[in-house]
């Protein structure tokens, strides 16, 4: 049973620390190349590439205005190297199968009728058995439900829709603070 102390402790931790567990819905590591396509989110951007470190590579591809900076202040309260990238996410100006995951973190629905050619580039860009991972708005519980401002998608629509590019293995990995983290692997 938790203790005052103990419950104390667990909510310092976690508002420390608020993207420790997408981070690790994303398994993100070390080392890792990873090509994060938009720049809604730039405090996780700043955290995944504090955890790709030294010895990865963190790259945020986006056009949209005061997107470099907003990367580049987050990048620099985490104490991360990240790069951006100004350009279209439906045409990346990056190798062909030079990164080890790519990242939606704004999911499949919110791009609309861009969400093809975005998801195409994509897998273009992750090498033979790297992965896509996307984290997908759902609806949460409760009154939270009614706050919920951005497109909502059924997970299993999303699994249908990187299946149906020819990524294999796609699962839903969880579901966390209302986003479900789904990941697919691009064909060896």
């Amino acid at each position: 049973m938790f203790t005052e102390l103990g419950i104390l402790k667990l909510l310092k931790r976690s508002s420390s620390q608020p993207f420790e567990p997408a981070i690790a819905m994303l398994g993100v590591k070390g080392g890792d190349r990873i090509v994060i396509l938009g720049a809604e989110e730039p405090d996780l951007s700043a955290q995944i590439g504090k955890a790709t470190g030294l010895n990865g590579q963190t790259t945020v591809v986006a056009r949209s205005a005061g997107a470099g900076d907003r990367i580049a202040k987050a990048a620099a309260r985490a104490g991360a190297l990240v790069e951006f990238v100004d350009a279209p996410v439906t045409q990346l100006p990056l190798d062909t199968g030079a990164w080890d995951v790519a990242i939606l973190p704004t999911g499949l629905a919110a791009p609309g009728k861009d969400a093809p050619s975005i998801l195409a580039e994509a897998i273009r860009v992750v090498r033979p058995g790297g992965r896509i991972t996307i984290c997908e708005p759902v609806p949460r519980a409760g009154l939270f439900r009614l706050a919920q401002t951005a497109p909502l998608t059924d997970v299993s629509n999303v699994l249908a829709r990187l299946t149906a590019a020819g990524l294999r293995a796609a699962r839903h990995l969880g579901t966390l603070e209302g986003t479900a983290y789904i990941e697919a692997a691009k064909p060896r």
